[in-house]
């Protein structure tokens, strides 16, 4: 791993040890990787000339001295008694100065959740102890849970996935030892920039499993590897538990929404290197509010599509219910699906945004903070990234606090309204060659004007109907009069819950701006451009 590939994360932990952090949380799941991070940090120049030794620790080895000047022949050397949680501390209170990393130390602080309040203690008081010497204290796991008595003493970082630069190096390194044990590789330069963009976003053992199945899948490095990798990768992403790989959709399976492609337009442009070389920051995103089926889902596959980015979907619900009230585990699952989305630099779809955001003032009361702190967690995340386009969808937001929708957050907030005439007729002519059957065949605007007050997806409903109609009546060709009579079975949502369509309008009305992109809210009896609902 050539160093430069990491120089940040480098940098930073060098700026904190010599800054006299005393406690620092690594939070990773790589301690192998992180293990070479900290040794690189040894090594430079301010650290080695103070001999500060570097020390490792784990409950099933002690504490190891594995690099410094007390070292004979280079040899790594085990410290006696100091294998349990107490005794290490203990030691490390006693010396003058050197590195400490304490790999996977916060079960002993917290047991099953419930802190310990004599080890938490004696960990504060060795934090003030410490100040005044070359002395620090690296924890490093999975993450470092939130314990009120250490919030002051301890600093936490994320170490991030491995980024282009690193993902290259270490598909060089293995490209070198195929050929030198004469294995075949076939990977141009194009191929090799479309293996580094399908393993980004994943870990380094990741990497390196998912690189071998690859290989010997396909006997060697050849293009058949790119389809075996991305497979893994999805399997991977899925893994995380919050995470799902969803395939795009071509932007000709979008009926109607012409203001809405217009802002993922002009979305895609901010992107280009030549925005950024003029300028202009990358677009945050885009909230869509509006009415079930009409069409939010399907509009962050195309935005996929118009983009060319990866699209990511967040499942908030699968976030707060993992870990069974382990304090942490939460913020564990956001903290590792949000570094996935960061390093793809792709599309982050959230489904009921109003449900992923909407727990933050109960959260003292019911889960002690773990969903408040994992929901600011998010929201800052959202306002401080650059290079990730988040899409959220919700049904109503008029519960939600003005500063977990505001500017900086999303770019663009739209009501997505039910489809005018206009929308229903290319709704249809879409949901019509989706199924090999040619518009021009039928009557669009009989069909528009029976589905009055239709969302997107129940106009589906009534092809998919009208179609099974005429298979059951000896499989004749499916005719308009099929599609009607289906259609007319069907109660819309909005005749079904007409109060609260309107409610809901009137409100869209009164508190959502019109956009730059021209997208805005009017009584449709007023204006009929707006953003409709439209499924494929």
């Amino acid at each position: 791993m050539p160093p430069e590939a990491l120089e940040k994360i480098v940098t930073e932990l060098d700026v904190l040890i010599r800054a006299r952090y005393p406690l620092i949380a690594i939070n990773t799941a790589e301690e192998a990787r992180f293990h070479r991070i900290i040794q690189a940090v040894a090594q430079l120049k301010c650290h080695r000339e103070k001999d500060k030794g570097l020390f490792v620790w784990s409950r099933t080895t002690g504490l190891r001295q594995i690099a410094g000047s007390e070292l004979k022949g280079g040899k790594e050397m085990s410290l006696p008694d100091t294998h349990d949680a107490t005794s290490v501390l203990e030691y490390i209170g006693q010396q003058k100065k050197g590195l400490f990393v304490l790999c996977d130390y916060s079960p002993y602080l917290a047991p099953y959740g419930q802190e310990d309040p004599q080890l938490v203690r004696r960990l504060r008081e060795l934090a003030w102890e410490i100040k005044g010497r070359h002395i620090n204290v690296l924890f490093v796991e999975r993450q470092f849970p939130d314990l009120s008595p250490l919030e002051k003493e301890i600093k936490s970082i994320e170490l991030p996935l491995p980024d282009e630069r690193e993902v290259t190096a270490m598909l060089t390194r293995q490209m070198q030892s195929l050929r030198d044990g004469d294995v075949r590789v076939e990977a141009d330069e194009r191929l090799q920039e479309q293996l580094v963009q399908a393993l980004l976003g994943l870990a380094e053992s990741d990497i390196e499993n998912v690189l071998a199945k690859a290989i010997i899948s396909g006997n060697g490095l050849t293009h058949d590897a790119l389809p075996v990798i991305l497979d893994e990768k999805k399997s991977v992403i899925k893994g995380t538990g919050a995470l799902t790989y969803t395939h795009a959709e071509p932007a000709d399976h979008l009926g109607g929404y012409h203001n809405l492609r217009h802002i993922l337009t002009e979305a895609a442009a901010t992107f280009t290197p030549a925005a950024k070389a003029y300028g202009v920051e990358p677009m945050k995103g885009l909230l869509m509010v509006g009415l079930p089926g009409c069409g939010k889902d399907l509009t962050k596959k195309i935005a996929s599509s118009v983009l060319g980015k990866s699209l990511l979907d967040l499942d908030f619900g699968s976030v707060m219910g993992e870990g069974g009230g382990v304090i942490g585990s939460s913020a564990l699952t956001i903290k590792r699906a949000l570094s996935i989305a960061t390093t793809l630099k792709g599309i982050l779809g959230i489904s009921e945004f109003e449900k992923a955001v909407g727990g933050l003032e109960s959260s003292a009361k019911t889960d002690g903070g773990e969903t408040a702190r994992t929901i600011a967690y998010l929201l800052n995340w959202m306002q401080e990234q650059s290079d990730v386009f988040v899409i959220g969808t919700a049904n109503d937001v008029r519960g939600l606090a003005a500063e977990q929708t505001r500017q900086g957050r999303f770019s663009h907030i739209v009501f997505v309204d039910l489809p005018t005439t206009a929308d229903r007729r290319e709704i249809f002519a879409v949901h019509l060659r989706k199924r090999d059957r040619d518009p021009a065949s039928f009557d669009l605007e009989e069909l528009a004007s029976v589905t009055e007050g239709f969302s997107g997806a129940e106009i589906e409903a009534a092809v998919k109907a009208g179609l099974l109609c005429a298979f059951m009546d000896g499989e004749r060709e499916v005719t308009t009069i099929d599609i009607v009579h289906r259609a007319q079975s069907i109660q819309p949502t909005s005749l079904i819950k007409r109060e609260q369509v309107e409610s809901l309008r009137n409100w869209a009305k009164d508190h959502m701006a019109i956009s730059a992109g021209g997208v805005g809210v009017t009584p449709l009896s007023e204006r009929t451009q707006l953003v409709r609902a439209l499924e494929m």
